[in-house]
């Protein structure tokens, strides 16, 4: 059985769990509350470090889901720095926007 650290080497304060059978943790009400974490909430679990560590979470419709796909989320940055440095012009009249559409690349 390996030897329990008795203090972390981070400056950060821990609470201490018991494991229990079937491997299951009860995570303290105070952290719960601080990540507002409720039940049903999806926990993903790597170990990083010799440490197991617990990730939220969240899961996304999958209507939804091209949204958050890498490509989607670049253009999204790229677009906000442009609107960010002025460099977007102000919204196209009905019949501009139509005829934007119908040209021909």
């Amino acid at each position: 059985m390996p030897k329990l650290q008795e203090h972390s080497q981070d400056n950060e304060l821990g609470k201490y769990v018991r494991l229990r059978n079937k491997g299951q943790i009860t995570i303290p009400n105070e952290i719960l509350e601080q990540l507002e974490l409720t039940a049903n909430t999806n926990l993903k679990v790597t170990v990083v470090d010799g440490r197991i560590v617990l990730i939220p979470m969240i899961e996304i419709a999958k209507d939804q889901a091209w949204y958050w796909t890498k490509t989607w989320q670049q253009d999204e940055k790229e677009a906000q720095q442009e609107i960010d440095k002025g460099q977007t012009s102000g919204p196209l009249a009905v019949e501009d926007a139509l005829a934007w559409l119908d040209e021909e690349e």
